[in-house]
């Protein structure tokens, strides 16, 4: 395993949400080509809190420290799961809150738990972008923007939940530089969301290149192996979450990548050999959450940079 640590722009903490009503969203389904509706077996909502509960042991177990809010029933909200999409922190204190595309995930949105954070942790500024979505423009969080810390750079694909203008908005708020790029499915539609094809890590970077028209394709490429390495995925891997990763370290400094199980088994082993040479990695089982809620392991950490209070 890599013998160096990790820096801190990659968080040690995330939050998580405890679901209480997770299922298929007919909703959401509409623009994530990635949900499945059920076909028996297991109650959902069930299964869905035996595979959280198992991922948060599991984070917790590999040092990585986890802040988990319970959902409740009133209303149901079937995709509380995941949290990354409505709220992000930073390490200059800010906390935003995003709009989102879909009514149903609006009601995510939980200012108590916001408050909650002031508490906790010091909050300089909630920017609150939740308004946009009654203009008909939608940010999903670090489900839209996938962050390069690093180098100041955020990346980002266009889709009905990610508008173009308020990636610019959010790059120029944060000092960032916006990377701009389409993606496509097998069916032609726009992928939903950046971070099921697209993951930047310590020395590397992940992407589902081969989705992304020929035009931009190089560019973003040459964007990407800036990290250090650029790791292609295939459309097989991104259909079963290897684009949906994410960069943590735990309380040691260590890198840790979070993936789903289903993410790991599609990778190619000279991959696999690549990315524990630069991080450990730690997978965990969530089948449910993916296929009715469309999202992984990523999907569900938000991650925490805020100082305790």
């Amino acid at each position: 395993m890599p013998m160096q640590t990790t820096p801190s722009v990659f968080a040690a903490q995330v939050l998580m949400i405890r679901p209480a009503a997770f299922g298929y969203n007919p909703e959401t389904a509409a623009s994530n080509g990635f949900q499945a509706p059920q076909r028996g077996g297991e109650d959902a909502a069930s299964a869905a809190l035996r595979e959280f509960d198992a991922m948060v042991d599991g984070l917790t177990g590999a040092g990585v420290g986890v802040l988990v809010w319970e959902d409740d029933l009133d209303p149901p909200r079937p995709d509380a799961v995941f949290p990354n999409n409505w709220l992000s922190t930073h390490t200059n204190g800010r906390v935003y809150l995003y709009p989102m595309a879909t009514v149903s995930r609006r009601l995510e949105v939980r200012r108590d738990h916001v408050a909650n954070l002031s508490r906790r942790y010091r909050v300089a500024e909630v920017v609150d972008w939740t308004g946009h979505a009654g203009r008909g423009q939608a940010l999903e969080g670090t489900g839209s923007l996938v962050i390069d810390a690093r180098r100041r750079r955020v990346f980002a694909c266009r889709s009905s939940r990610t508008d173009p203008a308020l990636v610019h908005a959010w790059a120029a708020a944060e000092g960032h530089e916006a990377v701009l790029f389409d993606a496509f499915d097998g069916a032609g539609r726009p992928i939903y969301h950046t971070n099921v094809i697209c993951c930047v890590g310590e020395g590397f970077a992940a992407c589902g290149l081969a989705l992304v028209p020929a035009a931009q394709r190089e560019g973003l490429r040459e964007r990407l192996a800036e990290t250090g390495m650029c790791m292609e995925l295939s459309p097989a891997q991104i259909d079963h979450f290897a684009g949906n990763m994410l960069q943590l370290r735990t309380g040691r400094g260590t890198p840790l990548l979070v993936l789903s199980q289903a993410a790991l088994e599609v990778l190619r082993p000279e991959q696999r050999r690549a990315l524990e040479a630069r991080t450990e990695l730690l997978p965990v089982r969530i089948p449910t959450i993916e296929a009715l809620g469309g999202g992984s392991a990523r999907c569900m950490l938000a991650e925490l940079f805020l100082a305790d209070a």
